[in-house]
């Protein structure tokens, strides 16, 4: 039964096929990923990459970013980052019809923190600007430009 629905268990991470779950079950690495993941995505996702970098509350140069200012939303919502859902499905590995599933994961990833945090913003505003530490309500909708990539990660 284990041969079945972890075929790779025996083998080391360098082992496995290229394009494999990088969640593959292995020995020596069990549930998590048998690489360290990607830290940015390909350059046709920089707008992406660029407004993750300036999301956090206190980005790494210590300056304020998009969430302490309270502005991810708006820029989301100028139309900053596009939707680069057909992208998606150019992420494979290079020479091969293969699906690079290491990126495909690092856009589900960036996708999801950026869900999180264009629909969460609003609470995180109510609450620094509230006397009683309530957090209101998020956003309602997420933008196609957010949503599409996530899903299309999501099925892959």
């Amino acid at each position: 039964m284990v041969a079945t629905t972890s075929p790779y268990l025996r083998n080391g991470p360098h082992e496995l096929p290229s394009g494999s779950d990088p969640f593959e079950i292995t020995g020596q690495t069990g549930f998590l990923p048998h690489h360290l993941p990607l830290r940015r995505l390909p350059p046709v996702f920089d707008a992406l990459s660029d407004i993750l970098e300036e999301m956090p509350v206190q980005k790494e140069d210590g300056e304020p970013g998009l969430l302490a200012t309270h502005q991810l939303g708006p820029l989301i919502d100028s139309g900053k980052l596009p939707d680069l859902t057909h992208e998606i499905d150019k992420l494979s590995i290079d020479g091969t019809d293969s699906l690079d599933m290491a990126a495909i994961t690092a856009a589900f990833r960036d996708y999801s923190f950026l869900a999180s945090a264009y629909l969460l913003e609003p609470c995180w505003e109510t609450y620094n600007m509230s006397k009683d530490g309530g957090y209101g309500l998020g956003r309602q909708v997420l933008p196609s430009c957010i949503a599409g990539p996530l899903v299309k990660c999501a099925k892959m």
